[in-house]
């Protein structure tokens, strides 16, 4: 830390002064008999006007209220088991559980039953009504393992029904958008609909299928209650709350020791959950931390809904209300300074001082002690689980304006073996740079990012940060089309890289390429774009006194490549390759003649070497064997004295024809056009190649459209680039490749699909 830097000390200190009557948190209100009898699994307040709500229970109670819950009448449906209620308008609602599905037009006093036919006979549970005759009622899964989705569009006089089977896994509750998206919950599995419920998909697993009763949804949050450890949770003292953040990707589970039935999200970040065992909690930081707030709570709770921020109910054994008006604990800060000002790079100690044990500020932070060292207002606040109530007091943290520092830069950038100027813009008092230096400018020759802490008139310590951009001078490579040893009459072409500005060779010609004819050293000297010079390495060229041998026989003056002659496929042609010898006093050997791709295309090797006498001719046989009708291709590779002769070759494969008579007495005839895998792939040419080799390909079987991936790499098998084309199945194509940039040479063509390797071909590149 710098010299002038100083550690700030305060203490935050919260003082409870006193002791007063406490107020629950959770009131609860009279219900009227015998409905007071009841336990309730559901609660439900009208969202357009939330002065109508209703709540039913497991004895077939509906109790209601039309005015905010200061009073409420009740119904009942003999022997209904009820575990959700829910109104569209303050007149038209519906409730559902093991007992089937009900129907309301007058507010809940009179029920309909309009309960679908379950031939699993599974047990019913939730339902969602999108309006007032278009809802869904989710069944069964635990005993039998299949889900049902009753869908109705005429409020219950029929329903369609789509089911799913995940064993163990209990249908429970769901809901849908206006735009037909939705989601529903059963025993640890998340089910997601695009239809209005029509059809559902397994979306994701929420954890262990173990019970889950209820799903709350705000934006992204889902929050799932768990009950149990299996698909009915009837396992007492067990339970949990799952809070998903990425709309039911992942899951945090929080264990809650109590079995848990219901939740309520506010909004994405805040959320309930209630249970048995007085069990209510809440969150604020999207499940990660829960605070008990059961106050006034007297049994095992079911459900819970909240109107707004503050006013909420849950049910269970009894109806509560919430009820805010304990008095807070008093809370106070020291000391009385409500801004703490302090210079960049200084920090704030505070210590909470307090009898509660429950401590929290608004960044998360739990310790009673901490240090501030970012500016911002923070809040600190404690909690009262006797009253269920909390403080809070605010201390904000600021940092004293200063002088901003900036760098300049004598050049934006230079070449390598030059240098750049940084200087510090600004009226400061002292300067420490990166390099150990304390001068208000530097030079630098070396690249990288420079830094400089500066200490201005107020005592404040700032940095700055500058980048000097240092290039390499280029290091250009010279490659040749051909080994660099040529004979008389030979040349060879010496290729710098393409991208550079200008070119100026020892011999002092200034192109990208040149040809040499003779022997001796040659180098070159580049400038790129960004006028950084670099000079390669010397290369010798070797010329020797003397000539190629061979002379290759062509069956035509027009076309110079070798022509077996076609043959119906799988079966084997052959062809003569035939030579004269140029030499008059030596022999020509031809010892190792080899094929390119050698596939379907080869070379007898029994009939090797070929020695042919001065001025004389010889032969050797070469042979195709097509598996697929149409062209096979090759290139013939003849080292000769001085270089080796490539010669493109060629077949046909045509059809076989087969003939018999069948046990009719009819003529029949077959033939065969093709054999071998999915794709049919031709060699490049033509060969060798000046500007644009030609692959034809075709995929006979599999997918009905199949991406061709070429990558082409030069003789060190460094990728000089790649290609990717579309292949539609049954329709021949041509494959382009563009060579009219490489510098001549040999390179390699790789070829693959879906990842599976294709072939691999040899290509020269000839100007």
């Amino acid at each position: 830390m710098h010299s002038r830097l100083r550690h700030i000390i305060l203490t935050v200190v919260i003082l409870i002064t006193g002791w007063v009557s406490v107020s629950a948190q959770w009131e609860e209100v009279p219900i009227p008999a015998p409905y007071s009898r009841g336990y309730y699994l559901d609660v439900f307040f009208l969202p357009s006007n939330p002065q109508y709500g209703w709540a039913c229970s497991i004895e077939g109670y509906i109790i209601r209220t039309t005015n905010g819950g200061t009073t409420w009448q009740g119904s009942e449906i003999t022997g209904a088991f009820l575990e959700y209620v829910q109104f569209l308008t303050p007149l038209v609602g519906y409730a559902s559980g093991e007992a089937g599905v009900f129907r309301s037009t007058d507010g809940g006093r009179t029920w309909q039953d309009i309960s679908p036919f379950d031939p699993n006979r599974e047990k019913g549970w939730g339902s969602f009504w999108l309006s007032q005759r278009e809802g869904l009622y989710f069944v069964g899964g635990c005993a039998t393992g299949l889900q049902g989705f009753f869908r109705t569009t005429d409020a219950g006089q029929t329903w369609s029904v789509f089911y799913t089977s995940e064993p163990l896994s209990g249908l429970s509750d769901g809901l849908i958008y206006r735009d037909g998206s939705g989601f529903a919950v059963s025993s640890g599995v998340l089910w997601r609909t695009e239809d209005f419920g029509r059809t559902w998909r397994y979306y994701s697993s929420t954890g262990a299928k173990i019970w889950t009763e209820e799903l709350s949804i705000s934006g992204n949050s889902i929050l799932l209650p768990t009950s149990g450890t299996n698909c009915d949770g009837n396992t007492r003292g067990v339970g949990s709350l799952r809070f998903s953040r990425d709309a039911g990707r992942t899951w945090r589970e929080t264990p809650t020791g109590s079995n848990m039935f219901g939740t309520f999200l506010v909004d994405e970040q805040r959320g309930w959950g209630v249970g048995d065992d007085r069990t209510v909690l809440y969150t604020d930081d999207f499940g990660q931390n829960w605070t008990r707030r059961n106050c006034g709570i007297r049994g095992n709770i079911d459900d819970v809904w909240f109107i707004n921020d503050t006013l909420g109910w849950c049910v269970g054994n009894g109806v509560y209300k919430t009820n805010f008006s304990a008095p807070k604990p008093d809370a106070r800060i020291e000391p009385d300074a409500p801004l703490v000002e302090l210079c960049e790079g200084e920090v704030l100690d505070v210590r909470v001082i307090t009898s509660q044990s429950a401590i929290r500020w608004n960044d998360g932070v739990t310790t009673p002690t901490r240090t501030l060292t970012t500016a911002g207002v923070y809040v600190v606040s404690v909690y009262d689980p006797a009253t269920c109530q909390s403080a809070t007091d605010t201390i904000e943290l600021r940092f004293r304006p200063s002088v901003e520092p900036t760098i300049t830069l004598s050049k934006p950038a230079a070449c390598e073996g030059d240098s750049i100027v940084l200087t510090l813009e600004g009226a400061f008092v002292q300067y420490l740079w990166s390099t150990g230096e304390t001068t208000k400018s530097i030079t630098v020759t070396t690249p990288g990012v420079y830094t400089c802490a500066v200490v201005d008139t107020s005592g404040c310590t700032r940095t700055a940060n500058a980048e000097a951009i240092i290039r390499p001078n280029p290091t250009p490579t010279i490659q040749a089309n051909r080994a660099l040893r040529i004979c008389l009459d030979e040349t060879v072409i010496l290729s710098a890289p393409s991208g550079f500005d200008t070119y100026q060779w020892s011999s002092g010609e200034s192109s990208q390429s040149i040809t040499v004819g003779e022997g001796g050293s040659w180098f070159v000297t580049v400038v790129d774009s960004f006028g950084c010079v670099g000079v390669s390495d010397t290369v010798t060229v070797i010329k020797l006194e003397t000539r190629n041998k061979a002379e290759i026989q062509f069956a035509s003056a027009s076309d110079s490549s070798i022509v077996i002659p076609d043959h119906p496929i799988g079966t084997l042609q052959c062809g003569e390759v035939v030579i004269r010898n140029r030499s008059t006093t030596e022999p020509l050997v031809i010892a190792r003649p080899y094929l390119l791709g050698n596939v379907f295309i080869s070379i007898p090797q029994s009939q090797l070497p070929v020695v042919i006498a001065p001025l004389e001719f010889g032969r050797f046989t070469i042979c195709a064997a097509a598996i697929d009708t149409g062209s096979v291709r090759d290139t013939l590779a003849i080292p000769d004295t001085c270089s080796t002769w490539f010669i493109p070759v060629r077949s046909n494969g045509t059809p076989l024809q087969f003939q018999g008579t069948s046990r009719c007495d009819v003529d029949v005839m077959t033939l065969v056009y093709s054999a071998g895998d999915a794709w049919r792939l031709s060699d490049p040419f033509p060969m060798p190649i000046t500007t644009e080799a030609h692959i034809g390909a075709l995929l006979v079987r599999g997918a009905l459209q199949r991406d061709v991936q070429a990558l082409l790499s030069d003789v060190t098998g460094r990728v000089l680039r790649q290609w990717s084309f579309s292949v539609m199945q049954g329709a021949a194509a041509d494959l382009a490749i563009d060579v009219a940039d490489l510098s001549p040479g040999s390179y390699t063509l790789h070829l693959s699909s879906a990842g599976v390797h294709l072939r691999s071909s040899t290509i020269l590149v000839h100007r």
